[in-house]
């Protein structure tokens, strides 16, 4: 089993420093815990030692309670484990600093979806994306075309001659057996992001279209992490809540990867759970 250093919370805390962000320590929110005045944010170091302790007390069900209470309030709260620190603490400090800096918006109008292979897709994901690329039957990139050049929108990854900016992983569409919803064709959208320190404005809402166009679905769902995000983002387009999933039980192996496990009393980490969210398209 992977080892960590023993100053995980003294390292978060050491890099927001460097990145000269204010931190205050905010214990009265939840332990291990600091707040972000700058970008408006509660982060909780959650190390596994924590865990081991949390689950003397607790069980899965409460463990997510406590969770959804915490990022209940009106500012934002963000959980970063310590396996996820160390595993991925580049692609984390790169989000940290963006955020600092403020976010460079893209809009949408000035992109076109396309279809893109799955190569030029997981070079996108593997560095642009926390989890990295995934296994899916469609990728669908944003790009610049070439009459929209002239907006000097940056970018390392090239689709044929135009710039890759955003990127969207389907799995294969399904047909429902769901209560009301048989019959029903159903997309899931597995990832979506652009650069990191970018934000680009409608992008979502243009690779749903080009998708729901292609594959002439009914609906769309998808999965939003609640340990970093509460996906008012995507509800905002017209996605809906349909169910919160219980938390997801993980051991560690001996490269420090997240390998699923069945009990709460053998798990060494766990995920808060996820929203499960869907967006309808009207009949034709």
């Amino acid at each position: 089993m992977t080892v960590y250093p023993i100053n995980f919370f003294d390292d978060v805390s050491s890099f927001f420093k460097e990145i000269e962000l204010k931190v205050e320590i905010a214990l009265d929110k939840a332990p291990n815990t600091y707040y972000l005045p700058e970008l408006s944010l509660f982060v909780q170091c959650y190390s596994l030692k924590d865990f081991k302790e949390a689950k003397t007390h607790s069980d899965a069900e409460t463990w997510q309670k406590d969770y959804l209470q915490l990022n209940s309030g009106t500012i934002e709260f963000i959980r970063i484990w310590e396996d996820i620190w160390y595993l991925h603490s580049s692609w984390i400090k790169q989000y940290f600093t963006h955020r600092k800096q403020k976010s460079a918006s893209i809009f949408a109008r000035d992109l076109r979806a396309v279809d893109i292979h799955k190569e030029i897709a997981d070079q996108f994901l593997e560095k642009e994306h926390l989890l990295g690329k995934v296994q899916a039957k469609k990728f669908i990139g944003l790009v610049v075309p070439p009459h929209r050049q002239f907006r000097n929108i940056s970018s390392e990854y090239i689709v044929g001659d135009q710039k890759l900016v955003g990127v969207a992983a389907f799995a294969k569409p399904m047909i429902m057996k769901e209560a009301k919803l048989e019959g029903q064709l159903s997309g899931e959208l597995i990832r979506f992001c652009s650069i990191l320190g970018t934000r680009i404005v409608g992008g979502l809402s243009k690779v749903l279209l080009h998708y729901q166009q292609d594959e002439k679905v009914n609906n769309i769902m998808t999965y939003i992490d609640l340990e970093w995000n509460r996906g008012k983002g995507y509800q905002s387009i017209g996605f809906q809540e349909v169910q919160l999933t219980q938390p997801i039980l993980y051991n560690l192996n001996d490269q420090g990867e997240r390998v699923i496990c069945r009990t709460w009393e053998e798990a060494s980490v766990c995920t808060a759970g996820n929203k499960k969210l869907r967006i309808y398209f009207p009949e034709n």
